[in-house]
């Protein structure tokens, strides 16, 4: 044994070369694995007691179907209970200032953003070697730059 892992100081000191470890390190395995029990009874002493977890708050089972009077009810009630004031109006309409960071971007401007503005269209600009692929395409079905089958 000594002659395997070296002297004692050796094993103290840290100066156990890696199959030494790793001799070790397979008998601890080892030794772990006989110990190793999986249990594979599970009991429930009283069912009844058993803590049980609630649906999801937005579980809605798909039969379920409301009536336009209903939803109409239920968004009257929802607005008036969150207060939700001017649903439908812009922020920088409802209040004085922005109130995010988020808002502040453009938030003085007058300028619609769902109109189309020069500044966000982008030609597209082509040049002789997109026009060869492209032109190559029309032609062959394939481009020029897929692999061709050996002959």
């Amino acid at each position: 044994m000594a002659k395997e892992f070296g002297s004692r100081a050796d094993m103290i000191s840290g100066k156990i070369d890696e199959v030494s470890r790793n001799s070790i390190w397979r008998e601890h395995c080892k030794k772990e694995l006989n110990n190793h029990v999986l249990n594979t009874n599970f009991n429930i002493s009283n069912p009844l007691k058993m803590p049980t977890l609630p649906e999801k708050p937005n579980y809605v089972l798909p039969n379920t179907s409301m009536s336009k009077s209903d939803l109409d009810a239920a968004n009257q009630t929802l607005r008036e209970v969150c207060s939700v004031k001017n649903a439908d109006v812009v922020p920088p309409e409802k209040y004085e200032s922005p109130q995010t960071a988020g808002h502040e971007l453009g938030w003085h401007s007058k300028v619609k953003l769902v109109d189309k503005d020069p500044m966000f269209e982008y030609a597209r600009n082509t040049c002789e070697i997109t026009k060869y692929a492209d032109a190559y395409f029309a032609m062959s079905g394939t481009t020029p730059y897929s692999r061709k089958d050996p002959v």
